[in-house]
């Protein structure tokens, strides 16, 4: 056998190994539907948009300078409209292609 494993061993850990790659595919279809449905409030925090970009606050930051992004600050809070988002989203959807590289 090429195996260090008995095969009900092999066979629990290739379930496993399944099972958390459909977990983590279900977690990204979830993740596309939602930013097609819009969530029920409007405005985002800066962790939201983080989360949903999977980038740090720094880069958000950094967005906001270079004008690829608008927030709205109330006293020393910053939020992010979601129609904000939505639009960056299509833009940054029509300069790259399926894998996220430019075409």
């Amino acid at each position: 056998m090429l195996f260090s494993l008995e095969p009900k061993e092999f066979w629990s850990h290739l379930k496993k190994v399944i099972e958390e790659v459909v977990n983590q595919k279900n977690d990204l279809i979830s993740k596309l539907i939602s930013m097609q449905n819009p969530p029920l409030k409007k405005l985002l925090k800066v962790k939201e948009v983080c989360e949903l970009f999977h980038v740090s606050k720094p880069t958000i930051y950094e967005w906001l300078k270079q004008g690829k992004l608008k927030s709205i600050k109330i006293e020393s809070r910053r939020y992010f409209l979601w129609e904000d988002i939505e639009e960056l989203i299509k833009r940054s959807r029509s300069n790259t292609g399926i894998n996220g590289n430019s075409e």
